[in-house]
C-alpha cells in the first residue's frame, strides 16, 4: 500500500482532532500506521534517539576522519584496509540525515509535551 506526501501528517492531524488538540499540542504521529514494531513517540524516547542516533554519527565521522588521513598519509594504513568508493560515500552522506531528522521529531514533540502539560493534559500521549 502506497501513501502520499503528508499521508502521516494527515494522520497526526485527525487524531490531533479527535483528542481534540492542535496541531501543536499534539507533537509527532502517535500511531503505529505502516510499523512494524510499536513507534516511540515520547520526547524521553525521541532524546534517546537522538543521542544514540548522534554518537554513531559521530564514530562515523571519526573513522571517515582517519579514512582521509590515511588517505593524505598522515597516517600510516593497515594491511587490508579498503578506500570507500563513491557508493559508499553516498550512503554515508545520506545517513548523517537520520540523527537530524531524529532531533527535529524530539524538539516538536518536547513543544507539545510542555504545551499539554500547560493545559494540564498528560505529559505523554499514547
Amino acid at each position: 500500500m502506497q501513501h502520499g506526501p503528508g499521508y502521516y501528517e494527515r494522520l497526526a492531524q485527525e487524531d490531533a482532532k479527535r483528542r481534540g488538540l492542535s496541531s501543536e499540542e499534539y507533537g509527532v504521529y502517535k500511531g503505529s500506521v505502516g510499523s512494524a514494531v510499536p513507534p516511540v513517540n515520547s520526547a524521553s524516547g525521541l532524546l534517546i534517539i537522538s543521542i544514540v542516533l548522534t554518537v554513531i554519527m559521530v564514530g562515523v565521522t571519526v573513522g571517515i576522519g582517519f579514512l582521509v588521513a590515511q588517505s593524505l598519509g598522515l597516517i600510516e594504513p593497515t594491511p587490508g584496509d579498503a578506500n570507500l568508493d563513491p557508493v559508499m560515500w553516498f550512503f554515508v552522506l545520506v545517513f548523517y540525515v537520520f540523527p537530524v531528522w531524529s532531533w527535529v521529531y524530539y524538539v516538536r514533540e518536547r513543544r507539545a509535551q510542555k504545551l499539554r502539560m500547560s493545559r494540564g493534559l498528560p505529559k505523554n500521549l499514547s
